[in-house]
C-alpha cells in the first residue's frame, strides 16, 4: 500500500470515527434485540432515563408488552428533542405522588411524571420494553415478519422470544405485565399456547398460520418462571356494535395487510403540524363529545360508547400530543380483524383464518369450542396460577371491569397473591399516563411488586445509592 492510499484510508477512518460519535447516544439508549422461532428481529429497551444514568443491574425484572396499535413509548412518555419548545410549559400538579418527589429527572423533563416505565425504574426495578414484530419508530422498530400476523402471532412467537431475552440478560425470573392486547399476550404465553413448527413453516409458503395449540407442561414451566403477571385492562372481549357485523368488514379485516401508522406519523404529522396545541385540541374536542355523551351502562353496546377509551378530563395535553405522535403504532390488519371476531362473540379464540381448512373463510362460524376446532383462550385461563395483579379502567369500553374479574381473576387457578384494583376517573388509553395514573395506578403496580418481592425492587448493594433519583418506596 503507497503512501497515499495510507493517507487516504486514514482521512476516511477519522470521518468514520466522528460521524459515530456525533451521532445522539441516547437515540438507541438501551436497545436489545430478540430473534423469535420464525426467524424475525424483534426490538427491545432497556429503561433508564438518560445515558449517564444507571441500569438497574441485578435488579429485579419487569418486562411490559403494549396494547394493538401502540408501541413501547406508551409507557416512555418524556419530551422528545425536537418537542422542546412545544413542552416547555408543562407544569406539575401540587402535591406530586410521594415517589416522584425530588426526582431530579422528574424536575428537568416534568413529562417522566407520567411514565410507567420511569416510575418502576425509580422504585428501583429493572424495566423491559418490547415491540411487537411490525411495531416502533426509528431504531426500535422491529422487523416487519409476515403479513399474515395476527395477535396469536404476537404472542405465541413474540412473547416468548422477548422473555427469553430477558431471562438470558437478567439470569432472573421476571415479572411481565401488559396493557389491552399486551394482556392477551402474556395469557397466550402463560398458557402454553404455541404452533407447530413444521405447520408454521409450510403455512408461511401457502398463506395461512396454523392452529393454536397449548400445552399443559409448557404452561407450568412457564408459570414456574414468571415471578407474577401484571394485567393493565388486559384484553378479553373488547364491546363492539352488532352493526358492524357486515361481510364487507370481515372482508376487509381477513386480508393479509399492514397499517403503518409509525410512518404515516413521522411523515406527515409530525413533519407538518409542529404545534402540539392543534392536536391537543382536535382530540380534546372529539373526545370530549364521546365522554359527555356515551354515559355507559353496563354492556351498551352503541358506537358512541364504545369510543369512550379516552377521558380527556384525566389527560394532559400534553401527554395527549405525545401519545398520539410517538406512542400510536402500527398493526396488522388481521389482528383488528381477530378483535373483531372476539368482540362480536363475546368469546376468546384464536384468529378465524388460522388452520389450512380456514385460510378462504371469510367470516369464522359461531363460536362451538368442541366441535369448531379453534383454540379458545377463555377456556383455558386456569392454566394461568402465578400471582397476578390487574388494574381496570372505569369507562368500560375495549374491555369491562367485570369481564376482567370474571373471565381472568376468577377463571385462572386461584394464588395467594392475586389482586385487582378499580381506577377511578379512567378510561382504557389514559389507564397508563392519566392524570390519576402517578397517584394511583402507579403505586397499586408498585405496592403488589414489593409485597412479592419483600420489598427487593434492587439489591442492596445498589439501594444505598438510591437517594441521588429519590426516594425509590412509596409508603
Amino acid at each position: 500500500m503507497n503512501t497515499a492510499s495510507r493517507r487516504l484510508l486514514t482521512v476516511v477512518g477519522i470521518f468514520l470515527f466522528f460521524l459515530w460519535v456525533a451521532q445522539p447516544v441516547s437515540a438507541a439508549d438501551g436497545l436489545y434485540t430478540a430473534e423469535t422461532d420464525d426467524g424475525v428481529t424483534l426490538k427491545m429497551k432497556r429503561y433508564r432515563p438518560a445515558p449517564e444514568a444507571a441500569f438497574r443491574n441485578g435488579a429485579q425484572p419487569i418486562l411490559l408488552f403494549t396494547g394493538i396499535m401502540c408501541n413501547m413509548n406508551i409507557y416512555l412518555t418524556h419530551t422528545p428533542e425536537e418537542r422542546r419548545d412545544d413542552y416547555k410549559d408543562m407544569t406539575l400538579p401540587i402535591p406530586l405522588a410521594p415517589w416522584a418527589k425530588d426526582d431530579p429527572y422528574i424536575k428537568a423533563d416534568p413529562m417522566r411524571y407520567y411514565s410507567l416505565a420511569h416510575y418502576l425504574w425509580v422504585k428501583g426495578y429493572d424495566v423491559w420494553l418490547a415491540n411487537y414484530r411490525g411495531t416502533g419508530r426509528g431504531e426500535f422498530r422491529s422487523d416487519m415478519g409476515n403479513m399474515l400476523t395476527n395477535n396469536d402471532v404476537w404472542g405465541i412467537l413474540d412473547a416468548d422470544a422477548c422473555v427469553k431475552k430477558v431471562v438470558a440478560e437478567t439470569g432472573k425470573r421476571p415479572f411481565i405485565g401488559g396493557h389491552s392486547t399486551g394482556g392477551f399476550v402474556c395469557h397466550a404465553y402463560l398458557q402454553g399456547a404455541y404452533f407447530d413448527p413444521k405447520e408454521l413453516e409450510d403455512g408461511a409458503k401457502a398463506g395461512y398460520i396454523p392452529h393454536v395449540r397449548s400445552n399443559p407442561e409448557l404452561a407450568r414451566s412457564r408459570n414456574a418462571l414468571i415471578k407474577g403477571y401484571i394485567a393493565i385492562d388486559p384484553g378479553l372481549t373488547p364491546i363492539l356494535p352488532t352493526s358492524i357485523d357486515t361481510y364487507c368488514m370481515w372482508k376487509a379485516f381477513g386480508k393479509p395487510d399492514h397499517l403503518d401508522l409509525d410512518s404515516a406519523l413521522d411523515n406527515g404529522l409530525n413533519r407538518y403540524v409542529t404545534d402540539s396545541d392543534i392536536t391537543a385540541f382536535f382530540i380534546d374536542k372529539y373526545f370530549n363529545h364521546i365522554n359527555r355523551h356515551s354515559e355507559l351502562q353496563a354492556r351498551k353496546q352503541g358506537l358512541m360508547s364504545v369510543q369512550n377509551f379516552w377521558f380527556m378530563y384525566n389527560s394532559h395535553p400534553y401527554v395527549t400530543d405525545y401519545f398520539i405522535r410517538y406512542a400510536a403504532s402500527g398493526a396488522y390488519i388481521r389482528g383488528l380483524g381477530q378483535w373483531g371476531d372476539i368482540a362480536l362473540n363475546h368469546r376468546i379464540r384464536e384468529f378465524w383464518k388460522n388452520g389450512i381448512e380456514n385460510k378462504d373463510v371469510a367470516k369464522g362460524p359461531k363460536p362451538d369450542p368442541d366441535k369448531d376446532g379453534y383454540y379458545y383462550y377463555d377456556r383455558h385461563m386456569q392454566l394461568l396460577t402465578l400471582p397476578t395483579l390487574a388494574v381496570m379502567s372505569y369507562s368500560g369500553a375495549m374491555v369491562h371491569a367485570q369481564d376482567i374479574v370474571g373471565m381472568l381473576m376468577e377463571a385462572k387457578t386461584p394464588n395467594p397473591g392475586d389482586e385487582y384494583h378499580l381506577i377511578p376517573n379512567s378510561a382504557h388509553l389514559d389507564i397508563t399516563d392519566g392524570l390519576n395514573a402517578p397517584y394511583v395506578t402507579y403505586p397499586y403496580i408498585g405496592d403488589w411488586l414489593d409485597r412479592q418481592t419483600n420489598g427487593a425492587g434492587m439489591p442492596e448493594a445498589e439501594a444505598a445509592s438510591a437517594d441521588q433519583v429519590g426516594d425509590a418506596r412509596c409508603n
